[in-house]
């Protein structure tokens, strides 16, 4: 086989590829072979067609198969003995069709990587804060600390802002209950939000065994079907009302949180924030970092990676919409066509990102072992309390153990830049 590569752009290269005759004979020769096999024709037994009667019958839709079975045999032997690295599809063109005794040539057009060696990278200037936690910080970290581990206490007393308040509730259209709009006993803490707004504004000032008729205009997009766009009369009753109970700061409350006094979990609250702060710090180190590598560096981002990036965006975004997670007045402006505008200059820069931490990898020699991958999946299965295996194969089958990898890969590589950077202290952060 017979193989010119031209360059057309650094990212895009056109391959020139000739397959040999003995080699398009044998592939006509295999396809009416297995043609033969299937085919029935009158007068002939199957299996014992003639080759000629096959080729002027199935000539054309031979020569088809033979040039896709050609072409899909031989462009990867192309690229991997050429040491090329598509991130597309090939573009295909077919000058001249396929003929026994002659050789078949094609051309395949493909996307690629630009090579690219990055500059810059070492000794990169650094801002690094005097990371610290000041009593103030450590005190309201405490207070969320206590608000995460209050409990409920019931209260015969009408409810009040922040009170949880256990109902019946049940829904009615045209005096009919609706399928799904019923529940029983149901906890709603007033001010979260987790009921619909009509029915969570009469709960304050009601109490143990008070009812009320509430009526809701469900707007046109909403979830449950049967409500969309109609208006319910819900009936409410409360069977209980809460209120929230903190802990006392004190040795007791450390204990339940497996240390051995207050004291201790002082320190350990603010070793989180330092941590916080500090993992908050290299997020801005990162941002940084990528900005001046592609200000320092240029090349050309492959379209094939940016329209992917894009259409992903884009996907997200419409998925937000149709699960509400968006604001009716903002779902206006979210069209395809907008969505797409909006989008295209951060999948422009995802790509120019993700091809220089690349590099620097190369560069550097910069890896992530098997057994590296094995830890971060061990701690992943240990934080959701599942076995190392089912982690690991649920990751293989979403597809997403590559993508761990490669966010590894990056961390290592931010890691040495930042190693390798000239920091500049300040003070008081």
């Amino acid at each position: 086989m017979k193989i010119s590569v031209e360059d057309i752009s650094p990212v895009k290269k056109r391959l020139i590829i000739e397959v040999p005759s003995e080699d398009i004979d044998k592939e006509l020769d295999a396809a009416y072979s297995e043609l033969a096999a299937t085919v029935s024709i009158d007068g002939f037994r199957k299996g014992r067609v003639p080759k000629a009667v096959l080729e002027k019958r199935y000539k054309d839709h031979v020569f088809g198969e033979v040039v896709s079975k050609v072409i899909e045999n031989s462009y990867p032997k192309a690229v991997q003995g050429n040491n090329i690295n598509p991130v597309s599809r090939p573009d295909i063109e077919v000058k001249a069709g396929i003929e026994r005794g002659r050789s078949f040539s094609y051309i395949a057009t493909v996307e690629v990587r630009p090579s690219i060696n990055v500059d810059g990278y070492i000794g990169m200037e650094l801002k690094k804060g005097d990371v610290t936690v000041s009593d103030d910080e450590a005190e309201k970290s405490m207070e969320l600390l206590r608000e995460g581990n209050a409990h409920f206490s019931e209260v015969e007393r009408p409810a009040i802002e922040k009170d949880m308040v256990v109902i019946d509730f049940e829904g009615f259209i045209g005096g009919k209950s609706v399928e799904n709009a019923k529940a029983s006993e149901y906890p709603a803490v007033i001010g979260t939000n987790t009921l619909v707004p009509e029915i969570e504004q009469v709960l304050p000032g009601m109490k143990k065994g008070d009812e009320k008729d509430v009526h809701v205009k469900f707007p046109q997009g909403y979830g449950h079907k049967k409500l969309a766009g109609k208006e319910a009369l819900f009936k409410v009753k409360v069977k209980a009302v809460k209120e929230r109970v903190l802990p006392a700061l004190d040795d007791e409350f450390a204990k339940d949180l497996k240390l051995d006094n207050i004291a201790q979990l002082k320190d350990k609250v603010r070793e989180a924030i330092i941590k916080q702060k500090e993992a908050a710090e290299k997020e801005e180190f990162k941002k940084e970092i990528l900005e001046k590598l592609i200000e320092k560096n240029t090349f050309d981002s492959p379209p094939a990676l940016v329209a992917g990036y894009l259409q992903s965006f884009v996907s997200q975004a419409i998925e937000s919409i149709k699960n509400g997670r968006v604001k009716p007045e903002d779902a206006a402006e979210m069209a395809p066509e907008r969505l797409k505008e909006k989008y295209s200059n951060i999948a422009e820069m995802r790509v120019k990102e993700e091809m220089i931490l690349d590099a620097v990898a190369r560069q550097e020699n910069i890896t992530v072992a098997e057994d590296e991958i094995n830890l971060r999946i061990q701690q992943m299965a240990e934080q959701r309390h599942q076995r190392f295996d089912d982690v690991k194969r649920q990751l293989m089958e979403q597809g997403s153990d590559s993508m761990l990898a490669a966010q590894m890969l990056e961390e290592k590589v931010f890691d040495f830049i930042i190693e390798k950077a000239k920091m500049q202290r300040l003070t008081n952060r």
